[in-house]
């Protein structure tokens, strides 16, 4: 700028702000902000500076020294590190992911999911269902019905009773029967480190019967006695009943 706008006759009277050039525009933001006008333009700049594209996450390399992080396609997951770093989801362990689920179209004596990957060491089974009439549930792994289930059932509700199972060909669910309008939910897991190990497994199972008023509360803990073989298949079987169009099973797996 002028140095008659400045109001002096020299150099000498003429204050410089090296942050600006001589038409007052700003060329850089370094030192500390004379003001809090002046730390929000050197705020904006380094913001604007840094993202230069949308998705960036910023982080400091270095204390005081800000960095931005590049964003990434796919499923990835933000891994903490020096500098953090974008990774890819582990093919098994770790996280939960789905290993199969099925849901019915129309009621069926039958639900089931197949084709479990051996990959998994933990798995996560639930099942939702209404049903019009309560009969017994059976459940298997990979529809195996030799004697190789060996589980305690505990039951709570207006009393508390334990029953004992050893070379069952399947795991009974007990249901509350009746006609009425019943529901159920269950959901455990199955720990399957090798194949050569008996698999162990803990369930908890509910239902409720809205004709008898029934509720009951069941947990089952016990092994699968395959030692060859992971589970890659789980079956609930309705007996002379059917789950209801809409009943859902999932089989998470990690």
């Amino acid at each position: 700028m002028s140095l008659l706008t400045r109001g002096v006759t020299g150099l000498s009277g003429l204050a410089v702000d090296s942050d600006k050039d001589w038409l007052g525009h700003l060329i850089k933001n370094l030192g500390a902000p004379a003001d809090e006008s002046d730390a929000l333009r050197k705020q904006d700049a380094v913001l604007r500076s840094l993202l230069t594209q949308a998705g960036q996450l910023i982080y400091a390399s270095a204390p005081g020294t800000p960095a931005a992080l590049a964003p990434q396609s796919g499923d990835k997951f933000l891994k903490t590190g020096t500098p953090p770093s974008w990774a890819d989801l582990p093919a098994s362990g770790g996280f939960w992911q789905l290993a199969g689920q099925t849901v019915l179209s129309t009621s069926q004596s039958i639900i089931e999911v197949t084709g479990i990957s051996t990959a998994f060491e933990l798995l996560w089974v639930i099942l939702m269902s209404t049903w019009s009439h309560g009969y017994d549930i059976t459940l298997r792994f990979n529809n195996d019905s030799g004697g190789n289930y060996d589980y305690s059932r505990f039951l709570f509700a207006d009393v508390f009773a334990r029953s004992v199972f050893d070379n069952a060909t399947g795991i009974a669910l007990m249901a509350p029967g009746g006609e009425g309008s019943l529901f159920y939910q269950f959901q455990g897991l199955i720990f399957q480190r090798l194949a050569n190990w008996r698999k162990t497994f803990g369930f908890t199972w509910y239902h409720s019967n809205s004709a008898n008023g029934s509720n009951s509360f069941h947990m089952l803990q016990g092994y699968w006695n395959d030692l060859s073989s992971k589970v890659t298949g789980v079956r609930f079987s309705a007996g002379s009943g059917n789950f209801d169009a809409g009943a859902k099973l999932i089989v998470l797996g990690a």
